[in-house]
Parts: structure tokens; C-alpha cells; sequence
């Protein structure tokens, strides 16, 4: 739980640090909204976290694992790592560099929400949310598999 808590708020914050930093590259203030979803995010991660670890075996620990468990998915995985780092930034950087005409390219990626390839450090930490979300995807995967938070039936 621990190694999915951490790659969460390492994505969270990773997009925070995106966000922000192409607010400013690009004159678009409204992209700080991910950092007013974010931040909330990590808090109510980190307290789902801390109820668990505090006594696994009640029943308020394991709505809040099961929190944790959608958030997780919801949020990090899905949002950031599959939309926003997926095909906000690796899915358009490779049409991009796969020469796809720029007409398609404005079709599936509409100024000016989206920028084409510019800025090197923009789509690297685009591109990395993908990855990050990827790992993060994979923790969840073993958190569930390993079902730590007491859905084990009686008796084993």
C-alpha cells in the first residue's frame, strides 16, 4: 500500500510541477485547476493511508482502503497517467513526430487547451505522467491482488 501511496503523490505532484510551469510557458493561468484537484487528492490519500495503517481490521478501515483503492484509480491512473500524460502528451507526441498532417493534429488536440510540441520540458513532464501512472497502475494492481484490508474469509 505504501509503494502505491507514494507513486500517487509522486504523480500528483509531477502534475502539479506540469501544470504550473505551463501556466506560465503559455499564458494559461486556468491550467492551475489540476493543482486545486490535486493537492485535496493527496490529502484525502494520505488520511485514507493513515486510517488503514492505524487499525486494519475495522470496518472504517476498510471503506477508507476501498476510498483509497477508487481514488487511486480515478484519479491518478485514470485522469493523469492514461488522459493526461497518455493522450494529452505521448499519443500527441508521436502523431507529432510521426509528421501527421497538422490539420488532424488541431482536430484531436484543439488550441488552445492543447499546444503542439514546443517546449521540451512541458512534454517530458507530460510524457513522464504516463509512465508514473503506469507504475502507479501497476501498485494498485498488486494492492488489490494482495487484498491486504481484511476481504479474506473466515478462517484462513
Amino acid at each position: 500500500m505504501t509503494k502505491t501511496l507514494l507513486s500517487a503523490i509522486s504523480l500528483l505532484v509531477l502534475t502539479i510541477i506540469h501544470h504550473i510551469y505551463g501556466a506560465a510557458i503559455y499564458a494559461t493561468p486556468w491550467r492551475h485547476h489540476v493543482a486545486l484537484i490535486a493537492l485535496p487528492v493527496i490529502l484525502i490519500l494520505i488520511f485514507t493511508y493513515g486510517i488503514y495503517r492505524w487499525n486494519p481490521s475495522s470496518f472504517v478501515s476498510r471503506i477508507s482502503m476501498w476510498i483509497f483503492i477508487a481514488l487511486t484509480f480515478l484519479i491518478p491512473v485514470g485522469w493523469i497517467g492514461l488522459f493526461e500524460g497518455g493522450y494529452n502528451h505521448v499519443i500527441k507526441n508521436a502523431l507529432f513526430f510521426a509528421k501527421v498532417p497538422q490539420s488532424i493534429l488541431e482536430q484531436l488536440f484543439p488550441p488552445p487547451t492543447y499546444e503542439l510540441p514546443n517546449d521540451l520540458w512541458f512534454e517530458i513532464t507530460g510524457s513522464l505522467q504516463f509512465f508514473v501512472g503506469f507504475y502507479t497502475a501497476y501498485c494498485l494492481f498488486r494492492l488489490w491482488k494482495d487484498k491486504p484490508y481484511g476481504w479474506k474469509p473466515k478462517g484462513k
